[in-house]
């Protein structure tokens, strides 16, 4: 019984459905069945390539591909971006949503967050989203206050600058391993309490020396 013409009702049907959130339901389910730890959900976006005219039919939603940043080094090609958030317990995918070839990762991530902010903040246990430097911002703070969140701190932000002159005017440093130190600095940032690590690497340290830069490699 399976043929072309049952195949392209249930692609009608699941269409009609959506297919973000159908996948998110089945994920989820999955999930929950096999028992995968779900308190650190890590969300990235990436962009893919294509060729051709995209069209969509009148009166259709349909995402729009155009040109934008290349994850993939193509700017000469139009694109789409696909958004996924996966479990750090075996990295299964259990949100995933497509945006216009155009959008931006601010903007995908605090629309994210905006709509976990139920989900995580009933939660039974404590749960946190990990996401690169575009995930922390001032429009983005009222957001990630509800609910924990780890992230790399935007060098842009000056507030980086001076904490990191004060980790090594302190110079009181953790070991991580032979090559990599840390140290932790307790403050308040967009009216949220927060932890931030200064990391310090030898291997950065010395590409800095070789750039012609004094002062040593740290991010936070």
């Amino acid at each position: 019984m399976f043929n072309r013409f049952k195949l392209g009702r249930t692609l009608e049907e699941v269409s009609t459905y959506g297919c973000d959130g159908l996948f998110s339901e089945l994920a989820l389910a999955v999930c929950r069945q096999e028992g995968i730890d779900g308190r650190f959900n890590h969300l990235d976006t990436t962009s893919f390539s294509l060729s051709g005219d995209y069209v969509p039919e009148p009166g259709m939603e349909a995402i729009h591909i155009t040109h934008g940043y290349s994850k993939d080094h193509r700017p000469d090609l139009k694109q789409a971006i696909l958004e996924l958030m996966v479990s750090q317990d075996g990295g299964v995918p259990f949100v995933s949503k497509s945006w216009d070839g155009n959008t931006s990762d601010t903007q995908i991530f605090q629309e994210r967050a905006q709509a976990l902010i139920t989900t995580l903040k009933h939660s039974p246990r404590p749960r946190y989203l990990v996401a690169d430097s575009k995930l922390y911002g001032k429009d983005n703070a009222a957001n990630l206050k509800a609910f924990g969140f780890i992230t790399r701190i935007p060098s842009t932000l000056k507030l980086v600058k001076q904490v990191i002159c004060q980790a090594l005017k302190w110079d009181q440093w953790c070991s991580w391993d032979a090559t990599t130190r840390y140290q932790s600095v307790e403050l308040c940032h967009y009216g949220m309490a927060q932890r931030w690590l200064v990391v310090y690497s030898d291997a950065a340290f010395c590409a800095c020396r070789g750039d012609g830069h004094q002062s040593p490699a740290t991010r936070i």
